[in-house]
């Protein structure tokens, strides 16, 4: 007979699972021992690690061109978010926004729809009117040569615009896509300064708008000069899912697609289309 014990596999996987459990304590014990930084500390720990040993937030002009100023994302989205990386000092010393729609509008009124979201506090009031001095607006048809033509003098006319790092977010339908990218292309591109666009989703209506679409704007920018983003998928609750999947083991063998038909993610917002209908009649949840 021989000796009783616990097989060598087992011993294997029985310190093995031991260890880990070693490790999550300490993890767990580590956390539990930091402080919490406060946002001057951590803007302070991302301005180092953004400027360190470069000096281009000194030496270079930076343009951010909002096509679709205008709209719901601009005003709810990319004005606050652009205010507070201004704020923290996380842009470059030397940016200039400028706002592009089909609407006849001006900076205060852009300010006047953009600034409740903006969650200024009243301390802030002097960098907010610092913020907003570095903005302009101009308005143009997306399909009008003419249109860039303006939008380029105006650029052209910032402090070393003709030389400016200039980037286009496209806050817009993809229907207007192709036009706006090819008279950016022909006519708003920085001569000296790096050029990139930002698409935002929807990025088409289907699998065959989408090729077309993605192949229209390869034929205009460099791989590296092009930016898509879906900002919902910055969304905490999305980010989060794939820390729970894969931070935990005991997902492992059950979270896969043998197991899993679908995940649906529900977002709920307080608010209606709000003048966006001819937006979702095209390209929203029902069509």
């Amino acid at each position: 007979m021989g000796r009783r014990g616990v097989a060598p596999g087992n011993c294997r996987e029985l310190r093995g699972c031991e260890r880990d459990r070693r490790q999550r304590r300490s993890t767990e014990s580590m956390m539990a021992r930091q402080v919490a930084l406060s946002r001057t500390q951590v803007c302070g720990i991302l301005r180092e690690e953004l400027y360190q040993g470069d000096a281009f937030h000194q030496a270079d002009t930076h343009i951010f061109i909002i096509m679709g100023a205008s709209g719901d994302l601009a005003k709810k989205k990319i004005y606050p978010t652009i205010w507070w990386l201004f704020r923290d000092g996380l842009l470059p010393e030397d940016t200039y926004i400028v706002g592009y729609a089909r609407s006849r509008l001006t900076v205060a009124d852009i300010r006047k729809q953009s600034e409740p979201f903006f969650k200024a506090a009243p301390e802030e009031k002097h960098k907010l009117e610092e913020f907003f001095a570095r903005n302009s607006y101009v308005a143009g048809q997306y399909d009008d040569a003419a249109s860039y033509e303006r939008l380029n003098s105006h650029m052209n006319a910032l402090h070393q615009g003709p030389q400016a790092n200039r980037l286009f977010y496209l806050a817009l339908p993809p229907t207007v896509y192709e036009a706006v990218t090819k008279n950016i292309h022909e006519t708003c591109m920085s001569q000296t300064g790096w050029n990139r666009i930002i698409v935002e989703k929807p990025f088409g209506r289907d699998l065959q708008s989408s090729d077309r679409l993605s192949n229209h704007i390869a034929s205009l920018f460099h791989e590296d000069q092009i930016y898509r983003i879906d900002h919902y998928l910055g969304k905490e609750m999305v980010q989060n899912l794939m820390v729970l999947r894969f931070a935990n083991r005991i997902f492992g063998p059950i979270w896969n697609r043998d197991n899993i038909a679908c995940v649906i993610l529900t977002f709920k917002e307080p608010f209606g289309t709000e003048g966006r209908g001819g937006y979702f009649d095209e390209f929203g949840i029902i069509r």
